[in-house]
C-alpha cells in the first residue's frame, strides 16, 4: 500500500468525518424501522461479511498480534455504538452529534495515560469548556440538576469512541490496516450477534429501512473505518481526533437540512461552546486571533 502525506492522511479523514456526520441523520431514520439492537447486528454483520469477501487473501496473513489489536478496537467500537444508538433513541441528530464529538478533547489525556505524556494546557482548558459544554447541552434547567439519560449515554459513546481512536493509533502504525479493521468489524458483529439474540422485537422490511441499512454498513461502517485506520497510520491521535471531530459539525448541519430539528438559544450557546473547546485543544488560543493556517502536531 502507497504511503500517504500528511495531506492526504488529512484529507482522507476530514472525509470520514463528512460521512459519519450523515450517519446520525440516517440512523435516526433506520431506528423507525429497526430496534437499536437489530440495527447494530445488521449494520456490522454486513459489513463484517463484505470485508472478509473483499481482503480474504489479507486475512490469511494475519497473526495473533492482528487479532489482539482488532478485538481491541472493536470492544471499544462496539461500547461506543451501544451507547450512541441507544442514546439516538432520545436524543436529536444533532445533540448526538456534538457530544459525540467531545471525544477530541478526552484522547490527548487518554492517550498521556497510555504513552506518559502529559497534555498541555490548553488541552486542560479545552476540557473544561467541553465540560461546560456539555452541562449546556444535558441539563433540564426547568428541572434543575435532572438530567436527559439518552444524553449521557451519548457522552459515555464519546469515551469509548476517544478510546478507540487512540487503541487505532497505537496498532495501525505497524499493521496491515485491511487485517485489524476487518477483525474490528468481525468482533462488532460477534458481539451483537450476541445481543441480537435476545431481542424479541419483531423483525420489519421497507425500502427505507432496506436503504439505510445498505448505506449504513457499507458506508459509514466498512468504507468509514477502513478509512480510519488507514488515516491514522500517518498522524497522531490527537491530529485524528481534531480531524473527526468535525463529524459533529456535519451531523448537526444535517440534522436540520434532512430532519426538520430546531435548536434553543441554550443548545446554539453549547454548540459554540463545544466548538471552541475544539479550535483551542489544537491551536490554543492563537487560533481565535491570527489568520494564519492552524498546524497541528
Amino acid at each position: 500500500m502507497k504511503d500517504l502525506s500528511t495531506k492526504q492522511a488529512d484529507a482522507m479523514l476530514f472525509f470520514v468525518a463528512l460521512l459519519w456526520g450523515t450517519g446520525f441523520t440516517v440512523t435516526k431514520i433506520a431506528l423507525d424501522v429497526f430496534s437499536t439492537v437489530q440495527l447494530l447486528f445488521f449494520r456490522f454483520f454486513i459489513a463484517a461479511i463484505v470485508s472478509l469477501i473483499i481482503f480474504h487473501k489479507d486475512m490469511r496473513k494475519m497473526n495473533k498480534s492482528d487479532l489482539k489489536a482488532g478485538i481491541i478496537m472493536g470492544i471499544f467500537l462496539t461500547l461506543g455504538y451501544i451507547f450512541q444508538t441507544f442514546g439516538l433513541e432520545g436524543t436529536s441528530a444533532g445533540k448526538s452529534a456534538f457530544l459525540t464529538g467531545t471525544n477530541v478533547v478526552m484522547v490527548p489525556f487518554l492517550a498521556w495515560f497510555v504513552s506518559k505524556k502529559k497534555p498541555g494546557k490548553n488541552n486542560i482548558i479545552a476540557a473544561i469548556l467541553m465540560f461546560l459544554g456539555i452541562i449546556l447541552l444535558t441539563v433540564d434547567f426547568k428541572n434543575f440538576g435532572e438530567f436527559n439519560v439518552a444524553d449521557m449515554l451519548t457522552f459515555f459513546c464519546a469515551i469509548s469512541f476517544a478510546w478507540q481512536i487512540v487503541a487505532t493509533g497505537i496498532f495501525s502504525g505497524d499493521k496491515n490496516p485491511y487485517i485489524i479493521s476487518t477483525v474490528q468489524l468481525s468482533t462488532c458483529a460477534v458481539i451483537f450477534s450476541v445481543m441480537m439474540f435476545f431481542d424479541k422485537t419483531p423483525l420489519h422490511y421497507t425500502t427505507t429501512g432496506a436503504y439505510s441499512m445498505v448505506y449504513l454498513s457499507i458506508v459509514t461502517t466498512l468504507v468509514c473505518f477502513l478509512m480510519q485506520t488507514i488515516g491514522q497510520k500517518y498522524t497522531s491521535s490527537s491530529h485524528a481526533a481534531i480531524v473527526l471531530s468535525l463529524e459533529s459539525v456535519c451531523g448537526s448541519v444535517f440534522g436540520v437540512m434532512f430532519l426538520g430539528e430546531k435548536y434553543n438559544y441554550l443548545m446554539v450557546i453549547a454548540f459554540v461552546v463545544i466548538f471552541m473547546s475544539i479550535l483551542i485543544a489544537e491551536g490554543g488560543f492563537d487560533s481565535f486571533f491570527n489568520k494564519r493556517n492552524l498546524e497541528i502536531n
